[in-house]
């Protein structure tokens, strides 16, 4: 029932010509992604416990390391190599996807910078050179960082449901949380 919550809020902001406030965008992130490694870490603990406080905490687990692991991908589908994303620069931007990256460099954009955004912003018939000056903009922000801010305290959150246990399989479930977030672009 989230997935589907999540996924009609998505449409709802492509819909909207309103921008999304970021605590929106992690509302419906929540839903649509952070629910489905929420339940996967969930089943884990049911399977392997029964234990109530077990399963909490692998659903906490999970549904952080799903914010993080969506806003890293958010902001790789903004500014990532597209010899590794194996998607065009600036994709997310023309076809007006709201991600956390987006929405913070909208909200911090002044002036011409904002103007060369929205430009790209939505915009099928954006060039390239449109896209890429976009995306040399959102880099001049300093969006990147702020976004990593972000997925890594959600990390610090999905790490601290873990702080109970100890083992081979802690490390690897935080080795896994740590690929996620410090993916490269």
């Amino acid at each position: 029932m989230d997935v589907c919550e999540g996924q009609l809020l998505d449409v709802k902001m492509a819909d909207e010509k309103r921008i999304p406030s970021q605590k929106e965008y992690i509302t419906m992130i929540g839903k649509k992604t952070a629910a489905l490694f929420d339940v996967s870490c969930s089943m884990g603990a049911i399977c392997a416990t029964g234990n109530q406080k077990d399963i909490s905490n692998l659903s906490n687990f999970g549904r952080n390391l799903g914010i993080a692991f969506q806003i890293t991908d958010d902001l790789i589908g903004v500014m990532g190599d597209p010899k590794i994303t194996k998607k065009p620069v600036g994709n997310d931007l023309r076809e007006g996807k709201k991600s956390l990256p987006i929405l913070m460099a909208i909200e911090s954009a002044k002036g011409k910078d904002k103007k060369v955004i929205l430009k790209a912003f939505g915009n099928p018939k954006a060039t390239k050179n449109d896209l890429k000056n976009a995306v040399d903009v959102i880099r001049s922000l300093g969006i990147e960082m702020n976004v990593r801010t972000q997925a890594l305290e959600y990390a610090e959150m999905a790490k601290k449901a873990l702080s109970k246990y100890s083992g081979s399989a802690k490390t690897e479930l935080i080795d896994l949380l740590d690929f996620v977030v410090k993916r490269s672009l």
